[in-house]
């Protein structure tokens, strides 16, 4: 039951408790993962670039990505014989041969990238593997969920790019049209990393029925979000509201584009799954729903590694 997470907040929680990874009282800890036999654990390196003021915004929003590059690296550095960096699809593919777990390192909200191009190609360099074109706020790349207007032109040379150098474009957090310039520009799979179906729950940051569609035939994937606002309708996240999400993404897309996106340590409320040893829950209750082994592996990690190959 090997597992790929598209999301995760834990090292950016890390950045301010300064907690160990190996075990703590977040969603996300080595123990966990390893219990959980997850075998890649995308971890964001989330910087809500909006909360710095204009002129410093660019600089600030660097010095903190950094910060957090840091961890990852100090992190897989303290633990050698347990986890793995995910940068390059040999490195995916000896995770699985030697059952340990991989950190692969994204970033949450493209502005950290600000006004250059080249810093596309500078995060790349720092092991960075997936870009969140962006968060709650305009950037440079593009406008969020919830607002008017689609890429910019820095935006679009920012998709050639990653495409290019073998970074995974995630929507998770774009506006409906940013969406949709995606998908024109993007000649690689494109992924939600963590994003429902807004016909199941009409959350703005969960995907249309056509936009599912649309990732599907990418060849990408959708990872699911535990995250109850995501998921239904008060603060619990169930199982059983899970369920509903992917079995209508599954009706629109087919088996290929399911994905795990937990988005733990990114989430609150009460939570029916808390940490990844616990996906075993919801693995048993779509089995019940009808899903076959074989579509709950591609679930769990044979879409992911896929995508994996495909961009990385």
């Amino acid at each position: 039951m090997s597992i790929i997470d598209f999301h995760c907040d834990t090292l950016t929680m890390l950045k301010y408790t300064r907690d160990s990874f190996e075990k703590n009282n977040h969603m996300v800890d080595l123990e966990r993962l390893e219990k959980g036999q997850v075998r890649v654990q995308c971890c964001a390196a989330f910087v809500p670039t909006g909360k710095f003021p204009a002129g410093e915004r660019d600089a600030r929003s660097m010095e903190e990505f950094l910060e957090i590059q840091k961890i990852w690296e100090q992190v897989l550095e303290r633990y050698p014989d347990r986890l793995l960096p995910v940068r390059t699809v040999e490195e995916m593919e000896r995770c699985f041969r030697e059952e340990k777990t991989g950190l692969l390192l994204t970033i949450e909200d493209g502005g950290v990238c600000g006004q250059e191009l080249s810093n596309v190609r500078k995060v790349f360099d720092l092991g960075v593997r997936l870009i969140t074109l962006t968060w709650n706020y305009e950037n440079g790349f593009a406008y969020p969920n919830g607002s008017e207007g689609g890429l910019k032109p820095l935006g679009i040379e920012a998709v050639e790019e990653m495409n290019r150098l073998g970074i995974l474009v995630d929507v998770s957090h774009l506006s409906d049209d940013g969406f949709w310039d995606v998908q024109k520009h993007s000649r690689r799979p494109f992924l939600a990393s963590h994003s429902n179906a807004r016909a199941v729950t009409g959350h703005q940051r969960n995907l249309t029925d056509e936009m599912v569609r649309a990732v599907a035939q990418s060849g990408g994937i959708i990872g699911l979000n535990f995250a109850p606002a995501f998921l239904g309708e008060d603060e619990r996240s169930r199982v059983s509201d899970m369920v509903r999400h992917v079995l209508h993404i599954r009706a629109l897309g087919g088996a290929d584009v399911l994905a795990l996106g937990s988005d733990f340590d990114g989430i609150r409320g009460t939570l029916e799954i808390d940490g990844p040893d616990k996906f075993v829950l919801l693995w048993e209750a779509l089995k019940k729903a009808g899903l076959s082994e074989t579509e709950l592996d591609k679930m769990w990690h044979g879409n992911g590694e896929r995508i994996l190959r495909e961009v990385l």
